[in-house]
Parts: structure tokens; C-alpha cells; sequence
């Protein structure tokens, strides 16, 4: 983004974004249209590339921005409850899920668009969008203890990876379709609960450590 984004009001700021991640969580990548943003935020289109160079640079702002609300919900949310993050890989996974479906739940649009992510044809583009999530998801996952695997760490994270990409789908699905929260949550923690005694009995060079 261009320096004078930086300078506008929060209110416009945040009107830009907010607009953005509505019409690329709805749209993706591709099929977004910055005349559609331009509508949304009540700027002109002059405007609007007086803070940006291309729809690619927003996009990747965006995308960059949800992540970021997304961990440091989550960083946040665990370093208040007074925990530390476990070094058992598996114990984290399922602290984490357990602190993101509440930030799932909050922000359904930002879900979206992270969702949305996983369906960028520009190879460039998507390449983009996997470093920004894997240098969140390896602050959180990088230090876990790796001697008890049976697998190589790297084939693990991206095994987890899958999955997270996999109940986020869920997630989406279940919460579009009206039901109250409560029960969403419920549901995806139960899923967890499975996904990890599953790998517990997997994972690991002793089974049932």
C-alpha cells in the first residue's frame, strides 16, 4: 500500500478495508472488483489509487490484515487465560482450535476471505498469500516438540495444515446456514477432539504418548 494510506482517517481506513474484505470474501481474488469497492467505501476511483498501485496489493493487505486478526486472537486469548502454549504438538493444535472458533464465530467475513485464499488461480498471487499464512502458523507451531515424531516435522505441520484449511471449510458451511453459535462450536471442538485422538495414535513413535 502505498505511504498515503497510511495517513487518511481511521474511519476511511477502515471503511477501505472493510469494504475490501466484504467483496473479496464474496468474489476471491480473480472475480473482485475494485469498482465494487470503490462503491462500497463511497470513494472515487482517483481515490482509491491514491493508496494503492494495483488489486493485487490490496488484496494481499487484506488477506495479510485477516491473518493477522486471526493469531493475535489467538496469541492473545492464551496469553490472557494465563497459559503458556504446550509443547506437545497436538495439545497446541487443539488449544489453538479452541481459541480460534470463538474468532471464527466473531469475524465470519474474515473467515471467508482467508477461505478464499485456497482458490487464487495467479500462481504469483497465491504464493504471496501462502507466506503471509505460514509465517503466522509456523510463530505459533514452529517451536513444538518434535523428538517424539515418527514423521518428518515439516510432512506433520503441513498434515495439520490441511486439516485447519479442512474444518475452516466446515465451519463456514455450518455458521451460513443459521445455527446458533453455541452448537457451531460445539460441533468444530468435537471434530477437533477426534482429529487429535486419531493423530494421537499416529504421530508419535510410541502410540499413545
Amino acid at each position: 500500500m502505498k505511504k498515503t494510506f497510511s495517513r487518511i482517517s481511521e474511519e476511511k481506513r477502515n471503511r477501505i478495508i472493510e469494504s475490501s474484505i466484504e467483496e473479496f470474501a464474496e468474489w476471491g481474488y480473480e472475480k473482485g472488483s475494485l469498482d465494487r469497492i470503490i462503491k462500497k467505501s463511497g470513494i472515487s476511483k482517483g481515490g482509491l489509487y491514491e493508496y494503492i498501485s494495483t488489486k493485487e496489493e490490496l488484496f494481499l493487505f487484506v488477506a495479510e490484515h485477516a491473518y493477522n486478526l486471526l493469531y493475535d486472537h489467538i496469541n492473545i486469548s492464551i496469553r490472557e487465560s494465563g497459559q503458556d502454549l504446550p509443547p506437545d504438538l497436538l495439545d497446541r493444535f487443539h488449544l489453538v482450535a479452541s481459541r480460534a472458533i470463538d474468532f471464527y464465530l466473531a469475524n465470519p467475513l474474515q473467515i471467508k476471505l482467508i477461505i478464499m485464499t485456497g482458490h487464487i488461480v495467479d500462481e504469483d498471487v497465491s504464493s504471496k498469500v501462502s507466506s503471509i499464512f505460514f509465517s503466522r502458523f509456523r510463530e505459533i507451531f514452529g517451536d513444538a516438540d518434535r523428538a517424539t515424531l515418527a514423521y518428518g516435522y515439516d510432512r506433520v505441520l503441513n498434515l495439520m495444515e490441511w486439516l485447519l484449511i479442512k474444518t475452516r471449510n466446515h465451519f463456514i458451511r455450518v455458521h451460513m446456514s443459521g445455527r446458533d453459535a453455541d452448537s457451531v462450536k460445539k460441533e468444530y471442538m468435537e471434530e477437533w477432539d477426534f482429529i487429535v485422538s486419531v493423530l494421537r495414535d499416529g504421530i508419535y513413535k510410541n502410540k499413545g504418548v
